[in-house]
């Protein structure tokens, strides 16, 4: 298959033992047309010794550390061919992956983003040998949902992912005002202003390891990096809540009456509650109650379900009794929120079987306490629906 070549971009930062195996999965199945610039954000370690050993294979670049928006900002200004993967230092390129993904733009000529899907691996600390553990977090989706799903949760990486250079021009650079989730950021930013279509191939493999993420400013212990990564996203969008037109979360991205209004608003909450936005979630719940009395239809039902579906999870909740109870008064308000406020009990059961598999049998417990009341208050608003039609009948006789 013929193409136009491909900019391969690595930021690297002090992971000298684990570069070799990144540009080794790379540099195999790269084609003449294409270029590797290697991106040294000031390592302090033998960075640049692995480097010289590749020489006249990559194209190697050092800066003053400055963090990876930085780096890859840099990165963009060289890469001057068709399609641009950025991969990042840790992980490993699947032996096909350029192969799969470039199929991917011959198949669609509409796409500007291709990706596809990763594995989770470790190293054995004995043998060094590569041990895959579970699949990385993944959703299958259309392209036209691809925006929504992303919003929901991020589940396409850099290194799984090729995109067409013109696309980052449109976007322009990474946040360097971000420290952790640059890349979703700029994910979201990507999906909003062009095409993705989906390889299910493995493209690439994610290392799981203990070492230090971020940059020498601010450094990010492998312990506490979820936590920073669920910070950093709380202000994204806690911004994109202001910023991104209501119909964005809508897979048409057009609203069309009350009931496209009321979906998208639900829609917007549920994204919202995944992020721990929780103030933003229940006012968009009851604005959506407020747009119309029919009933929910099973898409948006579904929609409600997946509030508790966040890969990070939902335990601020559990710490959070307003929250719960919020839901459940929507569950008072009208037929319509009784029906959102049992999806939403519905969407914590998988969390309670989850936290019991765990031996978390406290958390199995508050979960279910939460989805309890939710419940109640759904089966105490339909009875009160039920009996209303019996108390007019004997006030009229």
């Amino acid at each position: 298959m013929n193409d136009s070549g491909i900019a391969i971009i690595v930021p690297t930062y002090n992971r000298a033992t684990l570069l070799p195996d990144c540009l080794d999965s790379i540099l195999t199945q790269m084609q003449p047309a294409d270029r590797l610039i290697v991106v040294d954000d000031g390592s302090a370690d033998d960075t640049q010794a692995v480097l010289a050993r590749y020489e006249h294979r990559v194209a190697p670049m050092k800066i003053e550390n400055s963090g990876k928006a930085a780096a890859l900002n840099i990165a963009l200004e060289r890469a001057d061919l068709e399609f641009v993967w950025i991969v990042d230092d840790d992980d490993v390129i699947a032996p096909t992956a350029r192969q799969d993904l470039m199929q991917v733009f011959a198949a669609d000529p509409e796409a500007d983003i291709a990706y596809g899907r990763h594995l989770r691996f470790h190293a054995d600390p004995q043998s060094g040998e590569r041990v895959l553990d579970e699949t990385g977090h993944w959703t299958h989706c259309e392209p036209e949902r691809f925006l929504v799903a992303t919003l929901e949760d991020m589940f396409v990486h850099q290194p799984g992912m090729i995109v067409r250079r013109g696309l980052y021009d449109k976007v322009g650079p990474f946040d360097t005002e971000l420290n952790r989730s640059v890349d979703y950021d700029m994910l979201i930013r990507l999906a909003l202003a062009g095409r993705a279509v989906a390889s299910d191939t493995v493209v690439f493999y994610q290392r799981q390891h203990d070492g230090i993420r971020g940059s020498e400013a601010q450094p990010v212990d492998a312990g506490d990096r979820e936590d920073v990564w669920q910070s950093y996203d709380f202000d994204i969008f806690n911004r994109l809540y202001e910023e991104l037109p209501l119909a964005c979360y809508l897979p048409s991205r057009r609203i069309d009456g009350p009931a496209d209004l009321r979906a998208a608003l639900i829609q917007r909450g549920v994204v919202m509650a995944r992020k721990n936005l929780w103030d933003q979630a229940i006012a968009d719940f009851e604005q959506a109650l407020n747009e119309s009395t029919e009933p929910l239809g099973p898409q948006t039902r579904e929609v409600a379900r997946k509030m508790f579906s966040s890969k990070y999870g939902c335990d601020q909740l559990l710490n959070d009794e307003p929250v719960v109870a919020d839901v459940a008064k929507l569950a008072r308000r009208s037929p319509a929120g009784r029906q959102l406020a049992r999806a939403i009990a519905r969407g914590m059961y998988w969390r309670i079987r989850e936290a019991a598999q765990q031996l978390r049998f406290g958390k199995a417990a508050r979960y279910s306490a939460a989805a309890a009341a939710l419940e109640l208050a759904s089966a105490r608003q339909a009875a009160a629906t039920q009996t209303e039609p019996l108390a007019r009948q004997a006030e009229e006789a």
